[in-house]
């Protein structure tokens, strides 16, 4: 018998208006900070915080390059996009302790992507038991600190 997981917290992500200009290259025309949640700018690709994250902590790695498939990107680029997602896990590890990690993209429409135009790359940390009966009997994800705490631990350890 299949089992069904329910998320109805992503409708409000999934049910945006996607017609505008792209948040990760919006992101990039500001200042680093809570208010655009990039935690760290490499020379090819950045951190930034997920907006709606599944865990606490969740990043995601970038390419500044405006890009929707992996081919599309430089050695270095894709080089990069592997070293922050390490260190990202590493930061992470540090500061909240998880049990494990899920690490991965959603490359096209079909293959998931929230935001499709611009590939990415997701740092999702996990603890056992870290899905509960909240998100599908309440219809909410219930999130322990708000982003800008969970932004300003993380941006004192990756300078650290």
């Amino acid at each position: 018998m299949m089992e069904y997981v329910f998320s109805p917290w992503r409708m409000q992500y999934v049910g945006r208006d996607k017609s505008g200009a792209c948040a990760f290259c919006e992101a990039l025309k500001h200042e680093d900070g809570p208010g655009n949640l990039v935690l760290f700018r490499g020379k090819a690709c950045f951190v930034i915080m997920n907006l709606y994250p599944y865990t606490s902590a969740h990043l995601m790695v970038v390419p500044m390059l405006h890009c929707s498939k992996l081919g599309d990107m430089s050695h270095e680029t894709h080089v990069e996009l592997v070293t922050l997602g390490a260190k990202a896990v590493e930061v992470i590890g540090s500061v909240y302790h998880p049990q494990g990690f899920n690490m991965g993209m959603n490359l096209g429409q079909a293959g998931g992507a929230g935001i499709v135009e611009h590939l990415h790359m997701h740092v999702v940390p996990r603890w056992v038991g870290d899905s509960n009966f909240m998100p599908v009997v309440g219809g909410t994800r219930v999130m322990p600190e708000l982003l800008e705490d969970t932004y300003q631990k993380l941006k004192a350890a990756w300078v650290a």
